[in-house]
């Protein structure tokens, strides 16, 4: 009985660094909380959204606002004039399909918090945040079959269920410097903490092998960095408009890190903590996020309307995780496109009622996605829509964005996601947050 005990653990540990692409083609497959493509890897990149143009669906590297922090580039910091505080949230229903059935689930997470303070007003500004960059959140259960040594003749059928959590946070320090009347640029400095925790649950028709749940755990940090530029032009083609180009780069982090495999075992008749995978050459490992470059257009016909376009590049190509080569093997480089629309009656001079207070926005955006599994890139498509609730006797606001999208695909035995989704953000400009002046 000790040997078969014994191989059952050696078992669950070879189903646990097992590609997903194995397990995913005889599997059903579901998630029950985030994405089921986050699972895949070490996480699904996470999109950093400014308040002032989360209505579009876009990140509003381009797009300026004095009145609530830009997370998306550091060169927006040296223009700012008032202290500006920022919490964002988001809630995600997920109904995923695959070619056996359905399943909808929610998830609700703190996209991002930042504060913004001005050194020297519209000169020099510094912002400190924390945002996560990659999340690992999901549920799935995979079926299949194994046949552990070869003196068994028959394969023993097994269940595996997995839930997911964690990710990649950021915790980001940095400033930004105008240089003159029309350009600014900026420069910050991160760390990036990775911890994501897999619950594993495996569990096997043959009643010799014990049904053992252990967790699959990473864990690690390293330092990432990141350059802004933002540079625009007035009254180019009519009095009032003007041309904004904005771009930000975020460099390669490579994260060295450790995998633990752990699980609980009886001795001596107590319950006691063991590792898997103590002496495992495996055990140290590589994680790097890929080159990141994200640029944007924004013209403002008047201050009342503007358009803005932007697209971001990936490089998950050159992206590494040491220890699953084969979901490694799926990675791709990503294009992000976006294109936006925004409308600002409450900067009218005349009073127009409550609905003169809302800032409206609109946009859509087209990912390749970072994946490319049995044939099959996972694209994602997003329509957004959103309002901006202006204060209208302090600089701060509410922004709420609305979202409805879909992701990967039922064919090739992958899963299809329709995604339903909105995202507030409250915005301080005010209070605590804004430098009283005395005449």
């Amino acid at each position: 009985m000790y040997k078969l005990n014994f191989i059952s653990y050696i078992a669950i540990v070879l189903l646990a660094v097992m590609p997903a692409g194995a397990l995913m083609a005889q599997s059903d497959s579901r998630v029950s909380s985030g994405s089921f493509y986050s699972g895949i890897g070490f996480g699904y990149p996470i999109d950093l959204l400014s308040p002032y143009s989360m209505g579009m669906g876009l990140s509003g590297v381009s797009n300026y606002s004095g009145f609530s922090p830009n997370i998306s580039n550091p060169a927006h910091w040296g223009i700012i004039r008032y202290s500006q505080g920022n919490v964002s949230a988001s809630l995600n229903q997920f109904d995923a399909s695959d070619q056996t059935g359905s399943v909808r689930n929610a998830l609700f997470s703190i996209e991002s918090f930042q504060l913004a303070f001005p050194l020297l007003r519209n000169r020099l500004g510094v912002s400190a945040s924390f945002t996560p960059t990659v999340r690992n959140q999901f549920r799935q259960v995979d079926q299949g079959f194994f046949n552990p040594i070869p003196e068994y003749s028959n394969d023993i059928e097994y269940q595996v269920s997995t839930i997911g959590s964690g990710g990649i946070n950021r915790f980001e320090a940095g400033f930004g410097l105008r240089l003159n009347s029309f350009l600014t640029v900026g420069y910050a400095i991160s760390n990036h903490l990775l911890t994501t925790d897999n619950e594993i649950f495996p569990a096997f028709a043959d009643p010799q092998y014990r049904q053992v749940q252990f967790n699959r755990q990473l864990s690690g940090n390293a330092f990432g960095h990141r350059f802004g530029l933002y540079a625009f032009k007035s009254n180019l083609l009519r009095n009032e408009d003007q041309l904004a180009f904005g771009a930000s780069i975020s460099l390669p982090v490579t994260i060295d890190a450790e995998q633990s495999i752990t699980s609980f075992r009886q001795i001596n008749n107590q319950s006691m903590l063991i590792e898997l995978n103590e002496n495992s050459p495996d055990r140290m490992g590589t994680v790097k996020l890929p080159l990141e470059i994200n640029s944007g257009l924004t013209y403002n016909l008047s201050r009342f309307t503007n358009v803005v376009a932007e697209l971001l590049i990936q490089r998950w190509d050159e992206a590494e995780y040491s220890f699953n080569p084969g979901q490694e093997a799926y990675f791709k480089d990503r294009v992000r496109a976006g294109l936006g629309f925004q409308y600002h009656p409450y900067r009218t001079d005349q009073f127009g009622g409550f609905f003169s207070n809302i800032k409206y926005s609109l946009g859509a955006t087209y990912d390749t996605g970072h994946l490319f599994i049995n044939g099959q890139d996972i694209e994602t498509i997003f329509l957004n829509a959103g309002i901006g609730l202006m204060s209208q006797r302090t600089p701060s606001s509410i922004d709420l964005s609305f979202h409805y999208g879909f992701r990967g695909t039922e064919s090739s035995n992958l899963v299809k996601e329709d995604i339903w989704g909105f995202k507030l953000s409250l915005n301080l400009a005010e209070f605590m947050f804004l430098r009283q002046r005395f005449q």
